[in-house]
């Protein structure tokens, strides 16, 4: 998976999109360039040669994936983006609520020039040629108002999509629930990630294109960051060593088991230069819990406001063109 990350300024505002493209804002944004360290050269040449295996018998969407449980994952959303209708590019996402999907930033990041019109939310999905599929428009992305790019990386790199009418909830469409602070998940932790991404940068998921779900163990922030210097604690990483997340993965979660249920830890944000796993270093998310003040202020916010600006939100819906940046 691949996208794009940035670390924006101080909170920018409401921008409004009456144009037709329905670009998404980024202003603000600092670029810091560091470069991650580079493994020992036995450490590259086993990735290399581990590489080489894991091609040869990968069959899924993820790296070393396999085919989910139709209606395992039942939070999981597919992403349709689009900029002028012509060139498309998918990400994956969470449900939050009815009306709430969370993902990364970088799926409508600036540069590429996402029409929101133009692009969709698909729900309740398994194999993306066929079967029962719930389409919703975008009326609203909120990306975080530091959300930018350091070097090949993502900073803040989450957003909320909010759709342009309610979902119908079920038992194949459900709501992921979120982590508390007080959540505490180490390597030993029973952790999954989803999605429908390429296995690797050339190769997409074969057809009928069967949602892929990997068990992922995650690495301390110790090793992490000897991977990815300067990573901060709004980070975390999973992976590597040829399972990971792919191409069209990026914005999908990384789930990890409590007592009773699974909780959203992470956002899909970036591995080692696009490589789809293939290298040493892990994939990097964006830790959920530390971001759970904007996630639940904006979500609570605009479900609120949505009943008492009626004009404001059928226009919205229909043309799903405003785009916000809050942090």
């Amino acid at each position: 998976m691949s996208e794009n990350r940035n670390t924006g300024g101080p909170e920018a505002g409401t921008r409004d999109l009456s144009s037709k493209t329905g670009r998404l804002g980024s202003s603000g944004a600092v670029l810091i360039e560091r470069d991650p360290l580079l493994p020992p050269v036995r450490a590259m040449a086993f990735c290399k040669l581990f590489s080489v295996l894991v091609l040869i018998h990968n069959t899924g969407g993820l790296l070393g994936g396999q085919d989910a449980p139709k209606g395992r994952w039942p939070w999981m959303i597919h992403l349709n983006i689009t900029s002028d209708g012509v060139n498309r590019w998918r990400c994956g996402g969470t449900i939050l609520d009815n009306q709430w999907v969370l993902t990364a930033a970088h799926c409508f990041d600036d540069n590429l020039k996402p029409n929101l019109r133009r692009s969709m939310v698909w729900a309740g999905s398994h194999e993306l040629q066929k079967g029962f599929h719930q389409y919703m428009g975008i009326r609203t992305v909120v990306m975080h108002s530091q959300y930018g790019k350091q070097g090949n990386r993502y900073i803040n790199d989450i957003a909320l999509v909010k759709l342009t009418k309610p979902l119908k909830l079920s038992d194949n469409i459900k709501a992921l629930k979120l982590p508390s602070n007080s959540d505490n998940f180490s390597p030993s932790s029973e952790c999954w990630i989803t999605g429908w991404g390429n296995t690797d940068n050339d190769v997409p998921l074969r057809a009928p294109e069967p949602l892929q779900e990997l068990k992922i163990n995650i690495v301390s922030q110790a090793e992490c960051q000897r991977h990815y210097p300067g990573l901060t604690s709004d980070m975390l990483c999973a992976g590597g060593y040829g399972r990971g997340a792919g191409k069209g993965d990026y914005g999908g979660p990384l789930v990890c088991r409590t007592d009773k249920d699974f909780v959203q830890v992470g956002i899909i944000s970036y591995g080692s230069a696009d490589d789809c796993g293939l290298q040493c270093q892990p994939d990097v998310y964006t830790r959920v819990s530390t971001y759970l003040h904007f996630i639940y202020d904006y979500i609570h916010d605009g479900n609120s406001q949505s009943g008492s600006t009626s004009s404001r939100s059928d226009t919205l819906q229909y043309c799903a063109l405003e785009t916000e940046r809050l942090g």
